[in-house]
């Protein structure tokens, strides 16, 4: 009888400290209301048929002029410029093996995305194109320094009218705004992992996975790929703790009307809402 004591007080000492592990802010919880009437289209409202590539001024444009929210990422060039941009080099966008961390941006600049006329934008410019009427989720990818890309992507920021909040997969990101912007909402970006994957090993995917950073970088809401979400992780997280879900990358009515099913905020492409 009391083995049985001493294991189950073990094991809620255990599911304890999971939930410590994988809990979203409790304290000082963000406003969702200026977010949550929105869909978000992924990297601008872009359909390749109709000459509008993903992450371009002509796709952000249109999702504003729409009603869409939006969500696009952002690196650095070699000379410190925040450009708009998801994969860390050109081969799948322009047809060239070539590193943005590596060209300056007047180097970037010349090349077009996807056969279209549309260039590279600098985050600047990009935020220069909108009228602030609808809400941005900004992507920070881990391609370059952490503090380096927070600080210059806050500079460009400053006085921008319109709501946002940023995300990333690198909880190093998400911990910066945590200690250096905290009346920013911010997100962890997360799915099934795997190692090798972004370079984690086995460990490292197995935490990524199941939301065990959280405890690093306490995100305001979680963006996980609706396709792997149904993990235990998640559903404690969101049932217990009170985590706001963002759904990614919806591309179907099915796969919509199950994110909002959950109450998730949609991230979508390749449909209209």
């Amino acid at each position: 009888m009391v083995w049985l004591v001493l294991v189950l007080a073990l094991l809620l000492v255990l599911f304890i400290l999971w939930l410590w592990l994988i809990g979203p802010q409790m304290n000082k919880k963000p406003d969702f209301g200026a977010f949550a009437g929105f869909d978000y289209a992924h990297r601008g409202l872009h359909e390749l048929s109709d000459g509008v590539p993903e992450n371009s001024l002509a796709g952000f444009r249109l999702a504003e002029e729409k009603g869409y929210g939006m969500e696009f990422d952002l690196q650095l060039t070699k000379d410190k410029q925040v450009v708009v941009h998801h994969d860390p080099t050109l081969k799948r966008s322009c047809g060239e093996e070539v590193t943005i961390a590596d060209l300056t941006y007047e180097q970037l600049r010349k090349y077009r995305l996807f056969g279209t006329s549309e260039h590279i934008p600098l985050f600047r410019e990009v935020l220069g194109a909108l009228k602030g009427r609808t809400p941005l989720i900004i992507e920070l990818k881990g391609y370059n320094d952490p503090a380096e890309l927070c600080r210059l992507a806050m500079k460009e920021l400053e006085g921008y009218k319109g709501p946002y909040c940023v995300e990333s997969f690198d909880p190093r990101i998400v911990a910066w705004f945590r200690e250096n912007r905290p009346e920013i909402v911010r997100g962890q970006l997360m799915c099934r992992f795997k190692k090798g994957d972004e370079g984690m090993d086995a460990f490292k995917a197995f935490c990524a996975t199941h939301m065990l950073t959280n405890f690093h970088t306490r995100p305001n809401f979680e963006a996980y790929d609706i396709h792997t979400r149904d993990i235990p992780s998640m559903g404690l997280s969101k049932g217990l703790l009170g985590m706001q879900e963002v759904s990614w990358t919806i591309r179907n009515e099915d796969e919509y009307s199950r994110a909002k099913k959950l109450n998730s905020l949609v991230i979508f492409e390749h449909i209209r809402p």
